[in-house]
């Protein structure tokens, strides 16, 4: 089964400055989660209006294929440089 990231690390580095950010993500994952129940009306009543168009499915999938996505983002290192500057992100 695959979790959510738990972490995410950002680092700046220039010439006059460097500068590193942690962000504890599982904070955010609660205040996610109440997002996604208040918003179940909303999506259900959207699925009920949009099942003669076909695209019921679609919209009660969003939320599960939204969670897969940020599911697979743990792991992820983006390390981008040249001469002077560098961004590094990573999501543990």
């Amino acid at each position: 089964m695959m979790r959510p990231p738990l972490f995410l690390r950002l680092r700046f580095c220039g010439r006059r400055y460097r500068f590193g950010l942690w962000l504890p993500l599982f904070l955010i994952w609660p205040l996610f989660l109440v997002g996604a129940l208040l918003l179940l009306p909303l999506v259900l009543l959207a699925a009920l209006i949009l099942l003669p168009f076909g695209w019921s499915l679609t919209v009660l999938m969003f939320g599960p294929l939204l969670l897969q996505l940020l599911c697979a983002l743990r792991g992820l290192q983006v390390d981008v440089s040249d001469g002077k500057e560098q961004v590094y992100i990573s999501f543990r």
